[in-house]
């Protein structure tokens, strides 16, 4: 059999460090709403379009001048603020209000599912219908060519695939010592875990659920932005795909556990791309012509999900070895 490539394994540890902070993201916002927001992959192409639009107008004249490494830094901070403000405009004018009024699940996730087709139409309407003075040189293309490449010793590969895992890395660090350093994030993990009791404590709940959102906007941002280098194109639907993935990583670690998310959507994000290389290479040798099936690299996705739920429904942070086997042998028909 032949194995990947030393690049395409990296590439696959920078997809899944980009799928774990959305992974994260989404779980936060699922904490605090008790609602899974189907809009966050499209929150991910937002940052992505950031990406593209600093390229268009910014740094097209600047490639393979040093400047251009600034990128890097310019455009996932500018799509962490931009997108986490889309995020909370999102928790603000459309959940927070129905969930005061009493809406239920089913309404709630209607209502995520209505803002996500409005932002797709948004960004449609602002990268394919403005005029072509305006944005012309890289709509409805692919941002592969233009991520700087960097040689490490035998091994050619992209400057974003070598940054998104240390970015990940921070990024986690820095929320986790937030998390448990500091008094807001001490109050943000207590009104997330109990609500009720955060408000008999005095915590403003309400405005550690707005922190939440943005933050996990951010999130969001920072990954489409280093992901607008890995997808295709940068297209507004493309969110319709990337958030099979994202719910695979959530699930999979658990969508009641932060640290469970990240661990999920990292193995996920890894071994989606690698799995579907290697059964692709075992099937052009066995069937000794070239198969390509990365096209359905997301159905390794789905049978994350499917298996999860079947064997360990509250993700790997909930996980019941005894209760596992169990349930394996149940359903293989053994004991």
């Amino acid at each position: 059999m032949v194995l990947p490539s030393p690049e395409f394994i990296i590439y696959s540890i920078a997809y899944g460090s980009s799928l774990a902070l959305l992974c994260l993201g989404l779980t936060l916002t699922y904490m605090t709403t008790k609602v899974p927001n189907f809009a966050h992959g499209t929150l991910a192409i937002v940052g992505a379009t950031v990406t593209l639009m600093l390229i268009d107008r910014v740094y097209y004249q600047f490639r393979g001048d040093p400047l251009y490494y600034s990128l890097y830094i310019a455009a996932p901070l500018i799509a962490f603020f931009v997108v986490g403000l889309v995020a909370l405009t999102e928790y603000l004018l459309v959940l927070r209000p129905l969930v005061r009024k009493g809406i239920g699940i089913i309404g709630l996730m209607i209502a995520a599912l209505a803002f996500d087709i409005i932002l797709v139409n948004i960004l449609t309407m602002t990268l394919h219908l403005a005029p072509s003075e305006y944005f012309g040189k890289l709509i409805g293309q692919s941002l592969k060519g233009f991520d700087a490449r960097v040689s490490l010793a035998d091994i050619t590969t992209t400057f974003s695939r070598l940054a998104m895992p240390v970015v990940a890395v921070i990024l986690t660090v820095t929320l986790h010592l937030f998390l448990t350093r500091t008094k807001f994030g001490i109050a943000m993990r207590a009104s997330i875990e109990n609500p009720s009791l955060a408000r008999v404590l005095g915590i403003d709940v309400d405005r550690v659920y707005i922190v939440s959102w943005f933050l996990a906007g951010g999130l969001a941002g920072v990954a489409g932005s280093f992901l607008s280098f890995i997808i295709e194109s940068v297209k507004p639907a493309a969110g319709s795909l990337v958030i099979v993935s994202i719910f695979a990583g959530s699930i999979l670690g658990g969508l009641g556990s932060i640290y469970g998310a990240l661990l999920g959507g990292f193995l996920v994000g890894f071994m989606e791309p690698m799995a579907t290389i290697m059964l692709q290479n075992a099937l052009s040798e066995f069937l000794g012509r070239t198969v390509i099936i990365t096209q359905y690299q997301r159905l390794f996705s789905l049978l994350v999900v499917i298996v999860v739920l079947l064997l360990a429904p509250q993700g790997l942070t909930g996980l019941n070895y005894r209760e596992v086997i169990g349930r394996v042998r149940r359903v293989v028909g053994v004991g």
